[in-house]
This record gives C-alpha cells, structure tokens and sequence, in this order.
C-alpha cells in the first residue's frame, strides 16, 4: 500500500520539467493534509509510482484552468485512458477539513509531445488551498496531494477583465510575415490585425502569444496548428491574432530572452497561451501551455454565438 503524499512540484528535475511544461509550479508543500485528503492509498501491486506535475505556473480567484502532467520513472507519461479525480481544499480557514469544490481532469494530450490532463476549478478566495489528486494505477487508486498558491488578483489578465489594446505587429508594419513570426508556413490572417484593432471590431477573436520556432515548452507548434484548424471553421464568425513571442531577428531576441511588447504589456512571462475574447473586448477564458482541437472547439462554438465561455468535462 502507498501512503497518500503531499509534493512540491518545483522539486521535480528540470529536465522533467522542461519536457512536461517548463512552467514554473505553483506553491509549496503543504505540511498537513485535510480531513479525508490524507491516509492510506495506494497502486495495489503497481511497481511504478505515478508523479503529477502542476502545467500552470499563477492561479488566481475565480474560474481556472488546471492543466497536469504525469511522470511515470522521470518519464512524462502520455496514457489516453486516465481520468484524474480532483478535490479541493482551502487551507488558510476553518474549514479546511471541507470539500470546497471537485473535478475530473481529462486526456488533452492530442497533438502535443506529452500527455496533458486538464480539469476545471473555481476559487473563491485568495491564499493557500490543496488539491488531492487521485490516480487510477494498478487495483487502488494511488494519492498525492499538491499545494496551490491563489492570488487574490493576477498579473495576467484575468478572465472577465477587458482585454489589452495591444498593437502587434501586422503585415501593415512589414509585408513579409517571416519578420513578424517564426511559423515556417505563417498564415497571412493571422497578421492582419492588432488587438487594439480586434478590440474595436467589436467581434469575437482569439490571440495566441506563441513562438513556433523557439518554443520552450515544445507545444507552441501544435497549439498553432489547432488555431489554424479553428479559424478554418470559424473563419467568418471570429478574428484570428498570433503574437509573435521574440522580436525578429528572432534567435537573437531569444538568446537575450528579449520579448515583444505585448507580452510585456500582458505580463506574460511564460508561452504560449491563447485568450478567447468577446465582441466587448472581455476575456472570456485563457489557456497556458498545451491545447488542443478537441478542447478547445467548444469554447469557440460559445465564443463564436456570444456566449459565455464555461469549458466543460467531456464525457
């Protein structure tokens, strides 16, 4: 039997987490796990021990993307089948012996070199909280508990808040789109507006801040082409925007970890995200790390119809 355990994510080996996320983790470790999120747990027979790592580096009150990778011995674990149950707890208050919410993190790992399990939460208050992770491996379900570190606001901007008029560059500052992105095969509606512009069209758009040829995280490329694929089918409906991570020349820029000016504008520190923002410029939901097509179509069919953007659980 494995005893249920609380880790840190940040004490995982940087290469594992560069291969997984490269995405700094949230939090430290909790020193005492609530009432029901600890005891005993376990892989019943199973011979390798299953590590969660954190995909998102801030969290903050309100709705938020929990995004998880699996290392299996070191190894970022790429398994189709697994659902991860997820509870969580406030740990600065009295009751944190309660259940303040549940979910269920899936398979999105499609397209992407890694598997990734993504779920949904809520935090209703700032500060420290836990999730207990259970992981089907072997006959029980093995245990981990990780600390979360809330914000009472983020950095970045948050979903519900007005989008940023940024001015990214378009093919207005430079008709040959190798100088404005390192894709290999760059779409040329991609460029054609800023988001100060796509703000003022009052239509739906979606920015992607991402770097195809420098990606750290190695899903800027896959994420790009789930954006093509997206505006394929929502051409029309909603407005397309890739923001460039790294000022061309581009390896340069990168060596020099120099970043465009949007990205500074909207504290963005790490790559990529994508932000789904309505026909009033407010964000409706945002994305670190890996997406994919089956995630994220959905968001955009409510995107697309002016709805709100309240991503759901598959089956």
């Amino acid at each position: 039997m494995t005893t249920a355990r609380t880790l840190r994510p940040g004490a995982l080996p940087l290469l594992a987490l560069l291969l997984l996320v490269a995405l700094a983790a949230c939090g430290q470790p909790a020193q005492s796990g609530p009432s029901g999120a600890s005891g005993t747990s376990g892989a019943s027979g199973s011979s390798s021990t299953l590590v969660p790592v954190l995909a998102v580096s801030e969290l903050d009150v309100g709705p938020n993307r929990i995004a998880l990778g699996l290392l299996q011995d070191g190894t970022p674990l790429n398994k189709a089948d697994l659902r991860l149950s997820m509870r969580f707890f406030y740990l600065d208050g009295s009751e944190d012996t309660k259940v303040q919410s549940e979910s269920t993190a899936v398979y999105r790992g499609q397209g992407l070199p890694f598997g990734l399990y993504v779920g949904y939460a809520t935090f209703d208050k700032p500060g420290n909280w836990s999730v207990e992770i259970s992981i089907p491996n072997g006959g029980t379900p093995q245990v981990v508990n990780l600390r979360l570190d809330v914000k009472e606001k983020s950095r970045i901007p948050a979903i519900g808040e007005a989008a940023l008029p940024s001015k990214n560059l378009t093919v207005r500052d430079n008709a040959d789109l190798t100088k404005i992105s390192s894709d290999t095969s760059p779409d040329p509606d991609f460029y054609q507006l800023t988001i100060a512009d796509a703000i003022a069209a009052k239509k739906p758009f979606v920015i992607g801040f991402l770097t195809p040829g420098y990606c750290q995280t190695a899903v800027c490329g896959p994420n790009l082409a789930v954006l093509k694929k997206l505006k394929d089918q929502f051409k029309g409906k909603v407005n397309f925007i890739h923001v460039e991570v790294y000022p061309y020349p581009y390896g340069e820029s990168f060596q020099q970890q120099k970043r465009v000016q949007p990205m500074v504008e909207w504290g963005l520190i790490t790559e990529p995200w994508t932000f789904l923002v309505d026909a009033d410029g407010i964000i409706q939901y945002r994305y670190e790390g890996g997406i994919t097509f089956d995630e994220m179509e959905p968001a955009m069919a409510q995107l697309a119809a002016g709805e709100p953007v309240t991503p759901l659980v598959s089956p």
